[in-house]
C-alpha cells in the first residue's frame, strides 16, 4: 500500500503546496544541482530517464511537498533520528532516516526489475535524505525534537532552531551553490566520498555543539557568521557525496 500511496503522489505532488522544508527548498536545490553536475554522463542519463520530466532540483524537495497530504505522515520519521546528548545511536528496525535510506538504496540498485514510477519515488527520496542527513538537527535531540521546541530570536524575528538552520540562515546570508562549490579544494577525495552513512550522521552531530552555543536566544551577527561556513560545506558535503552515491548505484 505504501508504495502505491507513492506512486500515486508522484503523479500528483506538483498540485500540493509547499508546507515545509528541511534545508529549505533553496539549501535541498544546491544540492541536487551540486550532485547533479557530477554525475557522470550514463548516470545522468539513467537519472533524467527515472525522473521523467522532473528535474533533480524538483525531485529534491519532494518528501517536503507531500507533508501537506497526511495520508502520508507515516514518512515523517524517514526524515530525521533522534540521539539525546551524550548518548550514541543504537541501530534499531523502523523508520528513520538512517534505515531508509539504506533501504531506498538498496531498492535502487536493484532497479532493473521495479517499474518506472517506484523507482522515480526512491530516487525523490534518496536524493532529498541525503540532504536531510547532513543537517545537524536532523540527526539531534528528543528532548526538543531536533530544536524544534527552541524558541530563538533571529535579526529580532522570532522563530525556532530547527526552522532557523534548515532555511533562515540560508536566506539571511545569501548562500549560493558557488560559494559551496569554491570550498571544495579544502577537503581530500576520501572525506568527500565516504559511503558510511554512520559516519555521515556522526559528522553531523559533530556540529551540535556550534548550534546549540549561544546564551540568550537572540541571535544575529555573530552567530550567523559563526555558523554559515559549516552550512556551505554541510551543502558542498551532501551534494558530493549524492554524486558519488548515485553514480555507484547507477553505473554501467
Amino acid at each position: 500500500m505504501k508504495k502505491l500511496s507513492c506512486i500515486l503522489l508522484t503523479v500528483t505532488s506538483l498540485y500540493i503546496p509547499l508546507k515545509s522544508n528541511a534545508w529549505g527548498a533553496e539549501g535541498h536545490k544546491m544540492i541536487a544541482s551540486i550532485a547533479y553536475q557530477f554525475l557522470d554522463k550514463s548516470v545522468k542519463d539513467s537519472v533524467d530517464k527515472y525522473l521523467a520530466g522532473t528535474s533533480i532540483e524538483e525531485a529534491s524537495v519532494w518528501m517536503d511537498v507531500i507533508r501537506s497530504d497526511h495520508s502520508f505522515d507515516y514518512m515523517k520519521p524517514m526524515h530525521y533520528l533522534n540521539v539525546e546528548k551524550g548518548e550514541q545511536y543504537k541501530q534499531a528496525t523502523g523508520d528513520n532516516i538512517i534505515n531508509e535510506l539504506t533501504d531506498v538504496a538498496q531498492r535502487l540498485r536493484d532497479n532493473k526489475s521495479r517499474t518506472q514510477w517506484g523507482v522515480k519515488g526512491d530516487l525523490e527520496i534518496l536524493i532529498h535524505l541525503v540532504g536531510d542527513l547532513h543537517q545537524p538537527l536532523h540527526v539531534g535531540y528528543g528532548k526538543d525534537k531536533g530544536g524544534n521546541t527552541v524558541q530563538v530570536t533571529f535579526f529580532e524575528k522570532g522563530t525556532n532552531l530547527h526552522k532557523l538552520w534548515d532555511s533562515e540562515m540560508i536566506q539571511k546570508s545569501g548562500i549560493t551553490k558557488e560559494d559551496c562549490l569554491k570550498l571544495m579544494p579544502k577537503y581530500s577525495k576520501q572525506e568527500i566520498e565516504e559511503t558510511d552513512l554512520l559516519k555521515w550522521m556522526e559528522q553531523s552531530r559533530a556540529y551540535l555543539p556550534a548550534v546549540y552555543n549561544f546564551s540568550d536566544n537572540r541571535l544575529s551577527q555573530e552567530y550567523l557568521d559563526k555558523n554559515i561556513p559549516i552550512v556551505e560545506k554541510q551543502i558542498l558535503f551532501s551534494g558530493l557525496r549524492l554524486a558519488h552515491l548515485l553514480n555507484t548505484i547507477f553505473k554501467k
